[in-house]
């Protein structure tokens, strides 16, 4: 990227993209990861150190005395390894009205042809049930999803609701600190990653061969990849 004399970058070498479409299950969790895991981040200060609840009757999760609305995606078995889309678990009675995200993915999987999707039950690799919430979350514009932990497996829940804060789009050093934390925890590729966090953020882009560079209010973020698309150097101007 070329600066100019005042030391500003040259805004003619970045533009506004849109997310490429994706044709996986892998693909649609690349699309969200960014921006759904900086929300989660969020979400975790937000309830603190509160023991969870949940109610599936009033479709909602209490932490502490918060009460929050819910929709049940799916669940994670930890004794088989195994996951289960919510609109496939028709013996555990949840309404009808908690699986309405549940379906919609079953849809688009339909629409796509992802196997992930339309499987109601499959064995699954570790961390999968993360992978799901960030992909449900980004998808329908949640503010967060949660992993509840049952003791034999994990229910993955969206939640979406005004009182937790959303992210603050202007502080762009958050990605800095965020998405580190990102690929260190879960298998993914990370170029691709980045690149959908950025324009998730509003960043313009300059991309080159291992190489991209977002623009937002004068500040910027570069990263360098190596051969196999994992970050090697994340740095900001800002």
């Amino acid at each position: 990227m070329s600066e100019n004399k005042d030391n500003r970058p040259e805004l003619n070498n970045f533009n506004t993209l849109r997310k490429a479409e994706w044709n996986s299950l892998e693909g649609l969790f690349e699309s969200h990861a960014g921006l759904s895991f900086e929300k989660q981040l969020i979400f975790g200060d937000f309830i603190g150190s509160h023991g969870w609840q949940l109610d599936l009757g009033k479709g909602s999760i209490l932490f502490g005395d918060i009460e929050l609305p819910i929709q049940v995606i799916g669940s994670l078995s930890f004794n088989t390894s195994s996951w289960m889309w919510g609109w496939a678990n028709t013996q555990s009675g949840i309404p009808e009205n908690l699986l309405i995200q549940s379906k919609q993915l079953k849809a688009l999987g339909e629409e796509k042809n992802i196997k992930e999707l339309t499987d109601g039950h499959f064995n699954v690799e570790e961390g999968f049930e993360h992978k799901i919430g960030m992909l449900a979350c980004g998808q329908f514009l949640s503010k967060s999803y949660y992993c509840a932990n049952y003791g034999q497996g994990t229910l993955v829940i969206t939640i979406d609701d005004d009182r937790i804060p959303g992210i603050e789009m202007d502080k762009i050093e958050k990605v800095l600190t965020c998405f580190p934390q990102l690929i260190g925890g879960i298998s993914i590729h990370h170029e691709n990653a980045l690149l959908n966090y950025l324009i998730d953020r509003g960043f313009n882009i300059h991309q080159t061969e291992q190489k991209i560079e977002g623009l937002r209010n004068t500040k910027v973020i570069r990263a360098e990849f190596d051969a196999l698309n994992r970050l090697t150097s994340l740095t900001g101007k800002i």
